[in-house]
Order: structure tokens, then sequence, then C-alpha cells
């Protein structure tokens, strides 16, 4: 018999990994968004940040911010992506 309480962090923990899976759609699909030129880069530095080892974070946003320095409206869109964001936070703890 399935308690309240277990039924409701499954639902929770469902919840969590289906707004991830959208976090992970929306940041692949910013990368297309990219020059053609750099896109591979942004590419590889955005799946370390989804899937990457803890150690690799703050390079892999150097390397980002790096690769879009002269894009200021291309910056300013990935800048509001949940996954830098979240690879920010981690890196404030």
């Amino acid at each position: 018999m399935t308690t309240f309480f277990q039924a409701w962090r499954k639902r929770q923990a469902e919840r969590q990994a289906a707004e991830w899976e959208e976090e992970k759609e929306s940041a692949r699909q910013a990368v297309e968004e990219v020059p053609p030129w750099i896109r591979s880069d942004v590419r590889r530095v955005i799946e370390t940040l989804i899937d990457g080892p803890d150690g690799e974070i703050q390079r892999a946003l150097d390397e980002l911010w790096t690769l879009l320095e002269t894009d200021p409206a291309l910056r300013d869109r990935f800048w509001r992506l949940r996954v830098v964001d979240d690879a920010v936070e981690f890196l404030k703890t």
C-alpha cells in the first residue's frame, strides 16, 4: 500500500525530471542559434554543463563567455538558460 507521502514524492521526482529534460532541450536548442563557426565548441561546452564532471563546470562557463563575447544578445540568451544559472549557483556553493 502506497502512502500519500510516497505518492507525492514520486510525483515530485517525476515532475523535476521532466523539468530538467525541458531545460536540457532548451539549452540544446539555444546552441542552434549560435553562428556555425563556433557552434560545435558551444555545443561541447553546453554538454559539459549538462552531463560533465563537476570539476569542469568553471572551465566550461569561462569558455562559453569567451566564445560568446562578441555577441551580447547571444550572451544574454545563454545567461538566461537554467542550465547556465544552475552551473553558476553550483560554483557559488
